[in-house]
């Protein structure tokens, strides 16, 4: 299984021009969550591992989930393939897993998402406390949807 993700990412000084044209452009509100994220990396810093906890509703969720980690810092367009999400209970065993595999914990983001979808693009808009206070846009989705869309909101980033 080959999950490649196909996605824009860049740091705004605010999602309101995000979350408004996600509403004028017939996106649908799919949830905001809080989430805390803890990035273990291997000793190759090739690949990451993420365990996810998902606050909603007063609900917390556990996922484990490996990305490739090639990301150049400031590159705003990223194409990286990404595991499906694995829902936990037991932490210590997921913690030995990964000690196991070579992993070793990096840092811990603190964040609250808004996601939008419509059609085969999805908006993650993010606000993060932890470790600093910053807004993010995530653009993700198939190619061209996703290439025609950035290029409707780049300008949003520069406000």
């Amino acid at each position: 299984m080959n999950n490649k993700e196909y996605e824009y990412s860049f740091e705004v000084k605010d999602l309101t021009p995000f979350i408004q044209y996600c509403k004028d452009n017939d996106y649908q509100f799919v949830e905001k969550h809080e989430q805390e994220r803890t990035i273990y990396r291997d000793k190759d810093r090739t690949m990451m591992a993420r365990l996810t906890l998902n606050i909603k509703n007063g609900v917390t969720t556990r996922q484990l989930d490996f990305k490739e980690d090639q990301l150049v810092e400031g590159q705003i367009l990223g194409e990286r393939r990404e595991s499906l999400a694995l829902d936990y209970d037991n932490n210590d065993a997921v913690l030995s897993i990964l000690d196991f595999l070579g992993f070793s914990q990096d840092n811990t983001l603190v964040r609250t998402r808004y996601v939008y979808q419509k059609g085969n693009v999805k908006f993650e808009l993010d606000e993060y406390t932890v470790p600093r206070t910053t807004c993010v846009v995530g653009i993700e989705g198939e190619k061209s949807a996703v290439d025609a869309v950035y290029s409707e909101v780049k300008d949003f980033a520069k406000l």
